[in-house]
């Protein structure tokens, strides 16, 4: 573990630290971590385009109230992490990585219940890794996802989150008809690009995801199974105001899927706000304190 740091270098006062965990094919991958007097541990998901170093607020938050433990991955394609920027070698990749972040994690000695947190896009991974193999390998005492992203359905505004991404949709059709007949090996090329404005590109911003990095961190064609897969211990939290995400599809869709869980839609909260507003935060670490081992 290295020494604590701030992004401009300096000493944070709530014990941040940047480390690396060594994924099963030997690639270090980055990630920040909360210490806090909880054994609980929060692994928290960043949204599409940027890192784990976005969340420090939300994080220290939570573990300053006691709630968890944060940790905060910089997903395999992304600044600190991986061969290439915007791309993983294969679909599912990072579903791994996380399982062998928990591992590294047990190791260290961190032996308090694991919840899962995302935002956004990572709380689209969320609903992915509950219904894949990662919770088989390894017990999940919680799920959280702020504003997940669930791609062709009608949570998602406009089928472009509010005009925050440009999808290469006959590249993606190709793509899809290759993978059914079990060609992959066209699936490094890019389908997705992200609208962030220039003036707000700091160099560790990811602008374009290929095939199979956007399809890792999102849910199955069949989202359903993986909303159905999160346990009653799970909380879904989307604002009212989401330019994204609209709140009431988006409580539809997992009714109608099985979901089990908590949702809660909170009042006058942006798609960005809900990491940041006091309430979001609050509920979030109010969720993380009362979640135990199943």
């Amino acid at each position: 573990m290295s020494s604590a740091f701030l992004e401009s270098g300096r000493r944070a006062p709530w014990s941040c630290h940047r480390c690396s965990s060594t994924a099963r094919d030997g690639e270090a991958l980055a990630y920040r971590f909360h210490d806090a007097a909880s054994e609980r541990i929060l692994i928290f998901i960043h949204g599409s385009s940027y890192h784990g170093g976005g969340y420090d607020e939300l994080a220290t938050y939570v573990s300053a109230a006691g709630a968890a433990k944060v940790v905060l991955p910089y997903l395999r394609g992304h600044y600190f992490s991986g061969r290439r920027r915007g791309d993983i070698e294969y679909i599912g990749q990072c579903e791994d990585d996380i399982v062998d972040l928990i591992r590294e994690l047990r190791k260290q000695g961190h032996k308090g219940p694991i919840i899962l947190g995302g935002y956004s896009s990572g709380g689209g991974f969320v609903l992915r890794f509950a219904g894949g193999d990662g919770p088989k390998l390894e017990a999940i005492a919680g799920y959280i996802a702020l504003a997940p992203i669930i791609p062709r359905t009608a949570a998602v505004r406009g089928g472009n989150a509010g005009g925050w991404n440009v999808i290469n949709l006959p590249r993606i059709l190709g793509l899809v008809t290759l993978n059914f007949i079990g060609v992959r090996g066209f699936d490094g090329l890019p389908i997705i690009a992200f609208n962030k404005p220039a003036s707000a590109w700091d160099g560790t911003e990811t602008l374009a995801y290929s095939w199979r990095l956007n399809v890792t961190y999102h849910p199955r064609n069949d989202y359903a199974s993986d909303v159905k897969a999160m346990p009653s211990s799970s909380l879904v939290l989307v604002g009212d105001s989401d330019e994204a995400v609209d709140s009431a599809a988006l409580l539809g869709l997992l009714k109608g899927a099985g979901y089990r869980g908590g949702a809660e839609v909170l009042a006058q909260t942006t798609h960005f706000g809900i990491f940041h507003n006091a309430e979001a935060l609050k509920r979030t670490a109010d969720f993380v304190a009362g979640v135990h081992e199943r």
